[in-house]
């Protein structure tokens, strides 16, 4: 995919891609700014690490670029710093600067000062892993009834009666019983993909639980086949621009 197709891609989608930008100013700082926004970033500007580091809490974005002149910029980047990482980082360093931070997590690294057309390859580069994150966090509501279901908690095997889906993803799903069900139970459940006749049969850990009955579900390698069949149905509906 060129990396025109791609903007054009984003920039139609329901959720804009969001970019922070953590910059000192100047000339190479409205570069990345006005290159960002031509790539469909909706782009938010930090004046200081710690400004930064308030507006990732508030929501995830997509994309981070942390210039090394900016105090505690590069702290931003080490894993667990944050309560919410960025999908990707990339880092404006100084040319043959050493990177004296440990545990930094870029994804990028642009050394300065760079060209416009460095800079360009650099912000295509990030949508792959971006759009791969994306579509294995999505969530894609459903309400489907399980044909059957049970759960192995403490040691006991028992079907859950009612059983149905609320939604699907790549990594697990949520699905609401008649009962509360048990925080670390292995739940297998079957049903039939909608709009298709696939019968799937998906073995997951409950890794969170409430008492209506709502409870989340982490899949656990099983059946590779089944869980093949299911993700490619689950990457047919799919919004095509995540």
């Amino acid at each position: 995919m060129s990396s025109t197709t791609s903007a054009q891609c984003f920039t139609t989608s329901t959720a804009p891609l969001s970019a922070l930008f953590l910059a000192p100013g100047g000339d190479q700082a409205t570069l990345v700014e006005k290159t960002l926004v031509s790539y469909g970033f909706v782009v938010t500007c930090a004046p200081t690490a710690i400004a930064a580091e308030q507006l990732c809490a508030q929501q995830r974005f997509d994309l981070a670029v942390y210039d090394q002149d900016v105090e505690g910029a590069l702290e931003l980047a080490v894993a667990r710093r944050l309560s919410s990482q960025p999908r990707v980082v990339i880092g404006l360093m100084r040319a043959g600067d050493p990177i004296q931070v440990s545990g930094m997590r870029l994804h990028f690294i642009l050394q300065k000062p760079f060209t416009a057309q460095f800079l360009a390859k650099a912000v295509a580069a990030t949508f792959g892993p971006i759009v791969a994150e994306r579509r294995a966090g999505f969530r894609l509501p459903v309400n489907i009834a399980a044909s059957e279901c049970t759960m192995l908690h403490r040691g006991e095997l028992r079907s859950l009666a009612g059983v149905r889906l609320v939604n699907l993803s790549h990594t697990g799903l949520c699905l609401e019983a008649s009962e509360m069900l048990g925080q670390g139970a292995i739940v297998e459940v079957r049903f039939t993909l909608p709009q298709s006749q696939l019968k799937v049969d998906l073995v997951g850990t409950v890794i969170w639980t409430h008492v209506s009955g709502r409870g989340g579900i982490k899949f656990n390698s099983s059946d590779p086949a089944g869980q093949k069949k299911f993700e490619d149905w689950l990457d047919s509906m799919l919004p095509k621009e995540l």
